[in-house]
């Protein structure tokens, strides 16, 4: 699992950093979905499969979910050209779409069997592959941040539905009182009074929750150990009827740590910088996560 991780962390080293254009937006998403998605079928291929030929079967089922990703990015980016926050509904759909087809590559299974959509914490998952069915589940890091982010902070119930994230807001944000805003996991708080347009805070904040989206394949690495787990606990095996696994958090919040700790400007971690290409330059300032 290590030698995995360690292949995911150098073809993120290799493709963000040369993301100055929509072609190598393209490169890098496309990239991300493709090989994050390979990676992942070779670890849950069956004992009569040929390595090989599941690599190349993720390989292209995962491109096409990397090129959808990033074709909802794209939509996020006419949120402040146009004032309208409801294009984020469209966006996640397109975001979804492409996270779930990535999810079956990187569980080697055919692309369409399994689609899911989240709202916050929440899991709706849509098994296409027999009969239809319908399975509700709560992402439990999800949860977590989304509390977190929560105490002491107001709800933005309009804002909410407008957009379909969890959005929260505070007159002083702890982490960083010059931030006008930050994302945490599936969660949204904004500073009150920001001296930038809602619109533009929000489309930079959304694409942090893309961000997080990005990396949904990790789960699948874990495919067969929380199996394993499954069958020797029964408590387990019954959460996770109930429960998806998101446990891709530790890798996104670690790469984000190297990217700020690797670069002397804010402007240079790769996580905003890409924020900042689907939303206007003049929110370089903002810092956040």
């Amino acid at each position: 699992m290590i030698k995995y991780l360690l292949i995911l962390i150098i073809l993120f080293t290799i493709t963000s950093h040369s993301q100055k254009s929509d072609f190598e937006n393209v490169v890098y998403n496309v990239g991300l979905g493709s090989f994050g998605s390979a990676i992942g079928a070779v670890i849950n291929k069956k004992e009569n499969e040929k390595s090989g030929k599941v690599f190349l079967k993720g390989l292209w089922q995962g491109s096409i979910g990397g090129a959808l990703i990033y074709g909802s990015k794209k939509i996020v980016s006419e949120i402040p050209k146009t004032k309208h926050i409801e294009y984020n509904w469209g966006a996640k759909l397109v975001n979804a779409a492409g996270v779930s087809i990535i999810e079956n590559a990187a569980r080697n299974r055919d692309f369409w069997e399994l689609w899911h959509f989240n709202l916050g914490f929440n899991r709706f998952e849509f098994n296409t592959k027999d009969k239809f069915k319908f399975t509700y589940k709560i992402r439990p890091i999800s949860l977590a941040l989304t509390l977190g982010s929560a105490i002491n902070r107001k709800a933005e119930w309009s804002l909410m539905l407008q957009s379909g994230e969890v959005i929260f807001s505070a007159s002083k944000l702890r982490h960083n009182e010059n931030a006008e805003a930050y994302a945490l996991g599936q969660a949204v708080v904004l500073k009150d009074n920001s001296i930038f347009s809602i619109e533009q805070v929000l489309a930079h904040e959304f694409i942090h929750i893309y961000q997080y989206n990005d990396y949904n394949f990790i789960n699948s690495y874990f495919t067969n150990t929380i199996s394993d787990f499954r069958n020797k606990s029964s408590l387990i095996n019954t959460l996770s009827n109930y429960i998806y696994w998101d446990l891709h958090y530790p890798i996104v919040a670690g790469l984000y740590e190297i990217e700020r700790r690797s670069n002397t400007s804010n402007s240079d971690n790769f996580f905003e910088r890409e924020a900042r290409f689907y939303s206007p330059d003049e929110l370089n300032s903002i810092f956040n996560y």
